[in-house]
């Protein structure tokens, strides 16, 4: 969602600006919302020609990049770092073509569609584009080429979603519950130690600068910037008094499994203050399952201290940014229990509110602050600099980690070691739990034919296939209604086509021309004019029986598109498929979808090609 102009939330991975091309590395480093440090990516392939051109188009399909267009629409970093792997297999390909450079003459689009032959259909149409901005810009002929790769279309592969049982979600969301609350609980009683009314949501809210104050006032000595570790025997105000001044002694330290410090209290008053990627985890897997909300993993790592709206006390607005489809929208939601989608939020804003202070000195090159200073779900590190949102591998190392096991009902979801974390399958958890409050309940960010999709995978099949059987009669039902049988027409084309001779009407696999395929000027002589005209002609009429040649003539007008673009450009199949396409539309959606599936369109399209080859030029 990035925009130069439009003031908007980042979205989670949105890349903000890009800060060098290294061709002979072969490389692209930039910024991301997601973390503070540049990121890299390097393509891990042999150093030619191609290489170097394709890595300039993935970088100019970055749409903050410098030569950005109308073809530039990636801006999250998971779509760059998802076409590395894209780009790589496709210059390896190339490379076994006996091809080092896209700027070669004898590369067709054949060869070229062979490129990405072995990726899965998910990332087949990804690749292509980012192909045909490849040749676009180095090929002789690339303007025509990538328009045909463009073109190009991609079956679907149908895929078996992982999904969890309802014991083993239960399970998973019992045990995070558990640990969410041991945290919540463990700095809750740091400031019932230190004096507040810990009775209410208040503490939440208790500024980080008040706590620093009364540090650096209370215990000035072991507050001060370098003050070693207090004893193991000091007070418990004393050494949460140095904990809360001294911020980078706590956290992740990268490549680093040794921690600073000595003690198992002040590591304990550490894990309560700075907040790991264990109580992270834990409260995303809740506030995925909170409320049904079924917020997807980008959604909810994009949460920052502003993602509330207050209506009262009890209730606010969640605002979200779903990336992928470029939409914002806010969410209703109850703060009555720190439980709920609204109650985490509010929740980890204030656990996390020291670590997010530690990095308010972030800043981005126009001096404001960077998107990762506020952000909930980002897990506090010893550098500041090296802050990032919670990535899958931070996640899986929480999930495995002990503080899980003590509350884990290992009776009814088995081992814990057998159950992998993964968000996605929490979504359709949840999307199952809203089916339970009625038809119109959902998840976030469904439109109505996503929901369905989902829906088919939350639902057992017995029950999803006689309520979809059952639609299907239906839609069909309708729609046979709503034709008219021509020999019982009484008004309209369909009367004027009964009133026509039989012997004088002709099938011409388009439709039916009346005037038994000759001239329809009425002067007897074979009708020269070419399939385009019997979409235009008077004497042509269109019936049901037509529909698998309009499919046909539409595909040929796809293949044609596809595979031939001086005669796409030059010949008449443009107007073909989009005559074709029009009279389609006419007819109930349905019954066309029954009959494309039930046909075999071989025979049609051989037929329409004949015609089309025999008569194009009129």
């Amino acid at each position: 969602m990035a925009h130069a102009t439009r003031g908007h939330r980042s979205g989670t991975y949105e890349i903000e600006r890009i800060n060098k091309v290294d061709k002979r590395r072969l490389s692209i480093t930039f910024q991301h919302a997601a973390a503070y440090q540049p990121q890299v990516v390097t393509l891990h392939v042999d150093h030619t020609p191609a290489a170097e051109q394709m890595l300039q188009a993935m970088a100019d399909s970055i749409k903050v990049g410098d030569n950005g267009d109308a073809d530039s629409a990636w801006e999250s970093s998971v779509t760059l770092t998802n076409n590395v792997f894209n780009a790589t297999t496709m210059l390896r390909r190339l490379y076994e073509e006996g091809f080092e450079t896209f700027a070669d003459a004898r590369l067709d689009v054949a060869t070229l569609r062979s490129l990405y032959d072995p990726l899965n259909s998910n990332r087949k149409r990804s690749a292509c584009w980012l192909l045909a901005r490849t040749v676009r810009d180095n090929h002789p002929n690339g303007v025509a080429i990538s328009r045909a790769l463009k073109n190009s279309r991609f079956q679907a592969e149908e895929s078996t979603p992982f999904i969890y049982d309802d014991a083993v979600s239960d399970a998973i969301e019992a045990a995070a519950k558990a640990v969410y609350t041991e945290y919540f609980a463990a700095q809750r009683e740091i400031f019932e130690r230190l004096g507040y009314d810990v009775t209410g949501r208040g503490w939440l809210r208790v500024p980080t600068q008040e706590l620093i104050d009364w540090a650096e006032r209370a215990h000035p000595d072991v507050s001060r910037p370098g003050a070693p570790q207090p004893s193991l025997a000091a007070p418990y105000e004393q050494q949460i008094a140095w904990a809360l001044t001294h911020p980078r002694m706590f956290g992740y330290i990268k490549y680093n499994r040794t921690s600073p410090l000595r003690g198992p209290q002040i590591k304990a008053i550490g894990r309560a203050l700075y907040p790991d990627n264990i109580l992270i985890t834990a409260a995303l897997i809740l506030h995925c399952l909170g409320e049904n909300s079924g917020f997807n993993a980008s959604v909810l790592l994009q949460k920052d201290a502003d993602t509330l709206t207050y209506l009262g006390s009890d209730h606010a607005l969640e605002h979200n940014v779903k990336a992928r489809n470029h939409s914002e929208d806010t969410r209703p939601t109850r703060l009555t229990s720190i439980y709920t989608a609204g109650g985490v939020v509010e929740t980890m804003t204030g656990l996390t509110r020291l670590a997010r202070f530690s990095r308010r000195d972030l800043t981005t090159s126009a001096g404001t602050p960077a998107a990762v200073v506020d952000r909930i779900y980002v897990e506090h590190a010893s550098e500041p600099v090296e802050a990032q949102v919670i990535n899958e591998f931070r996640r899986i190392n929480a999930w495995k980690s002990p503080a899980f096991d003590k509350h884990w009902d290992e009776a009814t979801a088995g081992p814990r070691s057998e159950v992998s974390l993964r968000l996605s399958a929490l979504r359709y958890v949840a999307q199952r739990r809203a089916m339970g409050e009625g038809l119109t309940a959902d998840v976030h960010g469904h439109t109505p034919s996503t929901k369905l999709h989902y829906t088919a995978h939350v639902l057992p099949d017995h029950v999803f296939n006689k309520h979809a059987t059952a639609a299907q009669n239906a839609f069909h039902d309708d729609a046979v209604a709503g034709f008219t049988v021509v020999a019982d027409a009484s008004e309209g084309p369909a009367a004027d086509l009964a009133a026509v001779d039989p012997g004088k009407v002709m099938d011409v696999e388009i439709g039916v021309c009346t005037s038994g395929g000759n001239a329809p000027d009425g002067s007897g002589r074979r009708c020269d004019l070419g399939i385009v005209a019997c979409f235009t002609c008077p004497n042509g009429y269109r019936t049901v029986d037509h529909v698998p040649g309009l499919l046909a003539a539409v595909e040929l007008g796809d293949i044609i598109e596809r595979n031939d673009p001086v005669e796409w450009e030059q010949g008449q199949a443009s107007h073909l498929r989009f005559y074709a396409q029009a009279c389609l539309d006419k007819f109930p959606p349905m019954v066309v979808g029954n009959i494309k599936r039930s046909t075999d369109l071989v025979p049609h399209i051989l037929t329409v090609t004949g015609m089309y080859m025999e008569m194009r030029h009129g």
